[in-house]
């Protein structure tokens, strides 16, 4: 599955059970996996979420992604 996601600044606690490759177009956020070290990504960054992964989004700027999930 794949596609564009938007989202207004806000935080929220993420838990994923499939692969996702994201390429951030616009906006900024901070993602901080449960027990790690934050990470901020911005535009033009592109990176893999595990299928593992629980951790906090926090967008802090109005945020554009193209995504790829593989489900399964």
């Amino acid at each position: 599955m794949s596609g564009t996601w938007q989202a207004t600044p806000g935080t929220y606690h993420a838990t994923y059970s499939d692969y996702e490759f994201v390429h951030i177009i616009a906006g900024r956020i901070v993602i901080t996996p449960d027990g790690g070290a934050p990470v901020e990504v911005g535009p033009g960054d592109a990176f893999v979420v595990e299928a593992d992964f629980r951790g906090t989004w926090k967008i802090i700027e109005p945020v554009t992604k193209h995504f790829v999930v593989r489900i399964g």
